[in-house]
């Protein structure tokens, strides 16, 4: 859900963000507008997950993920180069 706490990051407000997240999901989301898929963009927004310390500006104690992080837990290089034009 990297695309969510990005959206969140650069975002004014969590409504605003909520509202980018919700449009986003129902145009491209194979399953836009199932029930899952609001658990995912809710997930984002710090539902159904622990509060991380310490508290951040923009965050506040919603659990951070950065693209560093993410391609930590996945092998982006070789998806780039087995996946990219």
């Amino acid at each position: 859900m990297l695309w969510g706490k990005k959206i969140l990051e650069w975002s004014a407000a969590p409504e605003e963000a909520l509202e980018i997240m919700i449009e986003l999901n129902n145009k491209y989301a194979l399953d836009g507008r199932d029930p899952n898929s609001y658990s995912g963009i809710l997930w984002c927004l710090g539902r159904y997950d622990r509060p991380w310390g310490p508290e951040r500006p923009i965050f506040g104690k919603i659990r951070y993920m950065s693209s560093e992080s993410a391609a930590r837990k996945l092998r982006v290089k070789d998806y780039v180069s087995e996946y990219a034009l």
